[in-house]
């Protein structure tokens, strides 16, 4: 094992951890986008059920 061969495993752990590290941020982003639509969804729906009790 050559001293380039270690450079090259730990260029392979930070580029993986670099993409790891954007998908979890991609899952994070989607979820918490889905849970503002449907807050947003509920709201709408509540406010659209007062309006037609008014």
């Amino acid at each position: 094992m050559n001293s380039d061969s270690v450079v090259n495993y730990f260029e392979l752990l930070m580029l993986g951890t670099f993409v790891g590290g954007w998908m979890l941020l991609e899952w994070q982003g989607r979820r918490l986008d889905r849970k503002r639509e449907a807050d947003k969804a509920r709201r709408d729906a509540e406010s659209s059920k007062a309006d037609r009790k008014n």
